[in-house]
């Protein structure tokens, strides 16, 4: 230190000294306290006046004139010091006005959201060197309590004042920037009093700098603290021309964590997985929490090469660590995508990027690296890493249908997207159009009067115009989009990034001009219409199945309009909708009148060729429209939440029915009954099956109650609770429609399940040549199922072939036209007494 220095430190420490009384410097501990309270003043005499100045040029004249009068009473302390020589009357009378002003400007800038609001840790941080412990604690107290009240006032109606500052972001700035002299200052008397109540006082300083910059939980960098390094780090590399890479990571299934393990492991998680990621990056690396589950890692100097070796070493680790809830063992993953700065672009582009590589990352199976510009032909390398070798195939057909139903994510006949990686993808278009404020569209279109060319020109003409219709749409989008087959004769089309919803009507009318010209099926040109529903997001009350829902309505609008329509879902849609009003009113008219009855629907056991079972089918007899396609009138009735009572009658009239049938001295078989998704939500479920089965004195091991495979997903935990009562009872489950989109080896062993219902479209292509690769998936079907000891059902069997390829398969049951279609009640005892030898005698009534 130089004369000069030497000499103003001297003066500042006989200054200081001044305001202590000679009785207070015989002990080191009581000369600390006091030289920290007239240096706390000092530091209010040297920041007020520049808080007091920068409010002022703000427009707020009385938040200058509240922090000068605070900063008056703080400089009165040392005085007060001096005259008393009591400590605690001076350290209060400053730790009052302190507290004072930040409360007041805090409740004056807006409530708890004021820049200000944080800054009331200061007077417990304070407290703990002027006064210990018990002070600390005492304006921890305080401050929470008015942070509190502040919070409280706000939310109960009360109105706040209004304050003249309109530029609120440069007002953060001024409080960060006043951090920032804070700290300085302090750092200057540290230096000049050589007190260990310095070190302290800048170390809590240091602490509220870090909780301006790091994310409370994981103790890794916030997202606003992050992008602040990362424009750093891009006006660098627009100066340098020095490549820097962004990496966005998001741990997969973690809502499935929560979900099983509770939001308390879900937090150990996030904080084990910063920890794993900060051990494995460099020094030079920015890391940080971007929102939820996921983060973000700044590479700076690394082009997109070495970027995805680090990745690389990333995801490697996250898959070793096992995280511990109790007895329970957590294991991991990550989707990483990578994407390089380019000259001159924005931050937020740049993101979007790594965004958009980590949605391919994810779609492509996740556990995955996936860099910018890298994503064609993903799906084409997972069917390739996914694609048994025939060893492998022979020696386990299970893994092989698992492989490809799992991870393969494509429909087999179209190579589009299934409805799984769909809603995988729209849930994270929907997540990105929050962030960025953009619109998206969900088109769902229909291919008109498809059955009427399957039935003309045969199923494999029906096939390749499915192949072609998804070409076309293909081809009508950009790269950007997706289309996926949704159902049957379905796809849906995935529009982001849209300026208006004009922006989606065009793009639909491009499609309907498309088909106008003819496709070629069996050697045959062939016109095909579509009716093509829209729905909008963001809107209001809308997660991702109402999206989906109101694709649907709109659809439905569009094709009651006329061939070739487009309709947009609003709240009205939409006219012509006198019988589509009349079947939703008449739906609890025709329970309590009648109209509703069950027709059922034989099931044989191939290796005896006895019936089995039968399957319950709602039919509704119209007074008006006639007999109507369940088709129409089932979704109605799912809307409208008449679904429960008739679906409660469904099954006590069905279970009835078999307990007629037994009373009468007809072989015993079990009779299945559809469960609606609705019905599955409905509080005590089980508990209303089990009292209708005893009800109607039917055994349950008589009663199989049928899910649908997408229904079972929605809510796995929840429905794997009502199966397990269910079967606990001896009621029979089974999983309807396996392999329209969600199969997985995983649930299948993770849920309480006795049947699997093979979905009719894997049976409709069997009958043609063993060796095809749709005899190979029917066949990998079975052999999965009896691998984990659950019976097959084979839907929709119509020819000898399909019979005697299920037959070869070794397939447990079928049902479908070639047996019988569905029957009334007295067909079916007709049916049962022609069978000999297996008469039952009555159940006791």
């Amino acid at each position: 230190m130089n004369s000069t220095s030497a000499r103003w430190s001297s003066r500042y420490l006989a200054a200081t000294h001044w305001f202590i009384p000679a009785g207070l410097h015989q002990q080191a501990e009581t000369l600390t306290r006091a030289e920290n309270v007239v240096n706390a003043a000092l530091l209010a005499a040297t920041a007020g006046p520049f808080y007091a100045l920068a409010y002022y040029l703000l427009g707020f004249g009385a938040a200058a004139t509240e922090i000068l009068l605070c900063c008056a009473f703080m400089l009165v302390s040392p005085l007060l010091l001096r005259v008393s020589g009591r400590i605690g009357a001076a350290r209060e009378l400053f730790l009052c006005a302190l507290f004072f002003n930040f409360t007041w400007l805090s409740y004056n800038l807006g409530g708890i959201s004021a820049p200000t609001a944080s800054w009331l840790v200061t007077g417990p941080l304070v407290a703990t060197f002027l006064g210990g412990v018990w002070s600390a604690l005492f304006w921890l107290a305080m401050s929470c309590g008015a942070a509190s009240l502040i919070y409280m006032m706000a939310a109960g109606g009360h109105a706040l004042p209004q304050h003249p500052v309109t530029d609120m972001a440069l007002l953060y700035l001024v409080c960060h920037l006043g951090l920032f002299v804070v700290v300085l200052v302090f750092a200057l008397l540290f230096e000049l009093t050589k007190t260990q109540g310095f070190v302290k006082l800048e170390q809590a300083l240091g602490t509220i700098n870090e909780l301006a910059i790091r994310d409370e939980l994981t103790g890794v960098h916030n997202r606003r603290y992050l992008i602040s390094l990362i424009e750093r780090e891009k006006e660098r590399s627009d100066r340098t021309s020095r490549a820097f890479c962004l990496c966005l990571l998001d741990i997969d299934f973690f809502k499935r964590i929560n979900d099983t393990y509770g939001h308390s492991a879900g937090d150990t998680v996030l904080r084990e997985f910063a920890r794993i990621v900060q051990g494995q990056v460099r020094a030079s690396d920015s890391f940080g929490r971007y929102g939820g589950e996921e983060f973000l890692l700044m590479l700076p100097e690394t082009p997109a090469c070495d970027a995805l070796v680090l990745a690389e070493r990333v995801r490697a680790a996250i898959a070793r660590l096992r995280c511990m809830d109790g007895p329970s063992e957590i294991s991991l993953t990550v989707s990483i995508g990578v994407a390089e700065y380019r000259n001159g672009e924005s931050i937020g582009n740049a993101i979007g990027r790594a965004d958009e590589a980590l949605y391919l990352a994810k779609s492509s199976g996740r556990n995955r690296v996936v860099c910018h510009g890298q994503g064609d032909g993903l799906v084409a390398a997972t069917l390739r890493d996914g694609a048994p070798d025939d060893a492998a195939g022979t020696r386990d057909l299970g893994a092989s249908v698992g492989r490809l139903l799992d991870g393969a994510h494509c429909d087999q006949l179209t190579g589009l997207l299934n409805r799984r990686l769909l809603r995988d993808r729209l849930r994270h278009a929907m997540d990105r159009a929050d962030r960025n404020r953009r619109l998206i569209a969900l088109l769902l279109l229909n291919i008109n009067k498809f059955k009427e060319v399957n039935d003309a020109l045969g199923f494999e003409a029906g096939d390749a115009l499915l192949v072609q219709a998804g070409g076309i749409l293909r081809g009508c989008l950009r790269d950007c989009d997706t289309v996926a087959r949704w159902s049957g004769d379905e796809f849906v089309a995935l529009l982001e990034d849209l300026g208006s919803e004009a922006d989606a009507r065009q793009v639909a009318e491009k499609i309907l001009d498309r088909f106008g010209l003819p496709l070629a099926a069996s050697g045959r040109e062939c016109f095909i219409t579509l009716s093509v529903g829209v729905a909008l997001y963001p809107a209001e009350d809308c997660d991702l199945d109402a999206l989906l829902k109101r694709a649907d309505i709109a659809m439905r609008s569009a094709r009651a309009w006329g061939e070739n329509s487009v309709q947009l879902y609003s709240s009205a849609v939409s006219a012509p909708q006198s019988e589509r009003l009349a079947l939703k009113n008449g739906l609890r008219e025709a329970l309590t009148r009648g109209q509703l009855f069950l027709e059922y629907q034989p099931q044989v056991d191939l290796a005896t060729r006895r019936v089995v079972g039968v399957e319950a089918l709602l039919r509704w007899q119209h007074p008006v429209y006639g007999r109507i396609d369940p088709g129409r009138f089932i979704p109605l009735a799912e809307e409208t939440g008449m679904i429960v009572p008739i679906g409660d009658w469904v099954l006590r009239t069905a279970c009835a029915q078999n307990r007629a049938w037994r009373d009468a001295g007809l072989p015993g078989l079990k009779i299945a009954v559809n469960l609606s998704a609705r019905q599955l939500r409905t509080p005590s479920i089980a508990a209303r099956v089990l009292e209708i089965v005893e009800a109607t004195g039917l055994p349950c091991g008589c009663l199989e109650l049928e899910i649908t495979e997408g229904v079972l997903i929605d809510d796995l935990e929840g429905n794997r609770r009502i199966m397990s009562e269910l079967r606990a009872a001896g009621v029979l489950v089974s999983i309807d429609d396996f392999g329209t989109g969600y199969s997985s080896l995983n649930y299948l062993s993770e849920l309480p399940v006795d049947i699997l219902k093979m979905d009719g479209l894997f049976v409709r292509r069997l009958g043609q040549d063993s060796r095809s690769r749709a005899y190979a998936i029917a066949q990998a079907i079975v052999s999965m199922a009896h691998s984990v000891e659950l019976k097959v059902i084979a839907e929709c069997v119509e020819t000898n072939e399909q019979l005697a390829d299920l037959c070869a398969m070794h397939c447990d049951v079928a049902q479908g036209y070639l047996f019988d279609r569905p029957l009334a009640p007295e067909q079916v005892a007709t049916l049962l007494a022609r069978e000999p030898g297996r008469l039952a005698a009555p159940l006791p009534a």
